[in-house]
């Protein structure tokens, strides 16, 4: 039962951030996040991959993804814009345009047109508390993402090799109904129902789709649940656990530390730390 006191998550607001220099830092973040680099280069590292990056590169980045960034040169050389945001930006749960998001994947190097890149210089030149600045910025984020799909620069979330259509909304389904229910005593055997496949062709199949499997996939969900509500409510944690699926805090706890490399207390007052106006 839910306590009566708890409080309801805020919408997560897009951010803007103009920097001469990259966390050094791996990072693991709940939001998206878009990366123009305007001076200077480096590379990007995801997992075992190395990604060479130029000035004028936008790159995109998912919400989960740990990756590190290392300059190259002189620190002063180096400039770059990042907007990060969460898919809360994008409209409520059951808004179509978040729902067509939530079920592709972007590539990671984008190309826009120079339009976009003057107006990311513009936004920087304004005041954070400049009247109209969350439209410009969200307006600015459909832009992009609207460009991108425009040009075909993304791939279906469950688009396998062969493509074909029943295996995609086969994994659709599944993807959507554990984003719908992942507060929920989720199990394998509610998910196969959905799919009417056997458990190995659909475990197989999940894992070519989306890199893990499906309990690893639910898990990763909760915990980005997990630390939005550690971040933008008041709610105890295990009150946060509980609404994010988990019936077992040390259970959570365990994977919150595996997930984001901190416990969540010590998430909590970083990440409030970073709200707070000083």
């Amino acid at each position: 039962m839910q306590q009566e006191n708890r409080i309801e998550r805020q919408p997560v607001a897009v951010s803007f951030l103009s920097q001469n220099n990259y966390p050094e830092e791996p990072l693991r973040q709940i939001e998206y996040e878009i990366l123009y680099v305007d001076r200077g280069s480096g590379q990007l590292f995801m997992g075992n991959a190395a990604e060479e990056v130029h000035e004028g590169d936008f790159i995109f980045i998912n919400s989960f993804e740990e990756h590190t960034f290392k300059q190259v040169g002189a620190v002063e050389s180096f400039h770059c814009y990042r907007i990060l945001f969460d898919v809360s930006a994008l409209g409520p749960a059951k808004d179509s345009c978040r729902n067509f998001f939530e079920g592709i994947r972007l590539c990671r190097f984008l190309q826009m047109p120079e339009s976009l890149m003057v107006r990311l210089e513009k936004i920087a030149s304004m005041k954070k508390d400049s009247e109209g600045m969350e439209v410009i910025l969200r307006s600015v984020l459909l832009d992009i993402i609207a460009y991108a799909i425009e040009t075909e620069q993304y791939e279906r979330f469950s688009q396998i090799i062969d493509n074909e259509k029943r295996n995609i909304s086969a994994i659709d389904n599944a993807l959507h109904y554990i984003r719908e229910n992942y507060s929920e005593n989720l199990s394998l055997g509610i998910i196969l129902q959905l799919t009417n496949y056997s458990k190995s062709h659909f475990i197989r199949l999940f894992k070519e789709c989306t890199g893990m499997n499906v309990s690893e996939y639910i898990n990763k969900y909760r915990i980005e649940k997990a630390c939005l509500d550690l971040i933008y409510t008041n709610n105890n944690i295990t009150e946060i656990a509980t609404a994010s699926g988990f019936n077992n805090i040390q259970y959570f706890s365990r994977k919150f530390k595996e997930y984001m490399k901190c416990t969540p207390k010590q998430y909590q007052k970083k990440k409030k730390k970073l709200l707070t106006p000083e």
